[in-house]
């Protein structure tokens, strides 16, 4: 009896010594059982495709036809480059005046007969103040600038108011200043047998009116005789 009492007892204290030593053992995984699989990483996003950056290509100059000429009208210019063309423009209009005639009674001319005579006689004027009426054109060559240049040709008759006809024709080349003061010298001619060709000299003044020129201009005709003629003119040219 004693005797199986210690084997029980030596048979249990084994027995809780193997349930201790079961215990404190580290776990050895069993890699012929299945393990449960550890959940994926969720899949990353795709890139975005990068964006290409197309530079434009270079422009190039518009060809133009040949014989293309730009237009000048707004360019603005400079005493360095090429100015506008030189403009021409013709203008025309009527005359009225005044003319005086030197040493009108002087004898210092020949008649037909071989006597000395005077331009008073020779013509039968009466006065030496006459009136005048004619007509006048001149061409202007504009150098957009403060010169132009002018050529002018006119005609004229005096002596209407004493029943005289004495035609004369003038033509002069000069040059505007400021596109209002004129001044020029020429050429003029008169029906007279003795004397039919003298210079003249004229300057003047040329306001506009709108559209239309108002010259005033002053003359002379120098003679070597002494029979000069002087007068002043007023018109309208447009």
């Amino acid at each position: 009896m004693k005797t199986s009492t210690s084997l029980f007892a030596a048979t249990l204290l084994a027995t809780l010594s193997t349930a201790a030593f079961a215990q404190e053992a580290p776990t050895t995984p069993d890699c012929t059982q299945p393990q449960p699989c550890a959940a994926a990483p969720a899949p990353l996003p795709a890139p975005a495709p990068a964006s290409v950056a197309y530079a434009e290509p270079p422009q190039q100059p518009q060809q133009q036809p040949v014989g293309y000429a730009p237009s000048i009208d707004n360019e603005q210019y400079d005493d360095t480059g090429w100015h506008k063309p030189v403009g021409r423009r013709f203008m025309h209009g009527f005359r009225i005046g005044w003319t005086y005639v030197a040493n009108m009674d002087k004898m210092n001319r020949i008649d037909d007969n071989g006597m000395p005579t005077s331009i008073a006689k020779e013509f039968g004027l009466k006065s030496p103040n006459m009136m005048l009426l004619g007509y006048e054109g001149f061409y202007r060559i504009v150098g957009h600038s403060w010169l132009n240049v002018l050529m002018v040709g006119n005609v004229t008759v005096a002596g209407l108011e004493q029943s005289k006809f004495i035609p004369a024709a003038s033509g002069l080349i000069g040059f505007e200043l400021q596109q209002s003061f004129q001044l020029g010298v020429g050429v003029n001619l008169t029906p007279d047998p003795q004397s039919p060709s003298h210079m003249i000299a004229a300057a003047g003044w040329t306001p506009s009116v709108g559209g239309i020129q108002t010259p005033v201009h002053f003359f002379i005709v120098p003679d070597t005789e002494g029979n000069h003629r002087m007068g002043a003119t007023l018109g309208m040219s447009w």
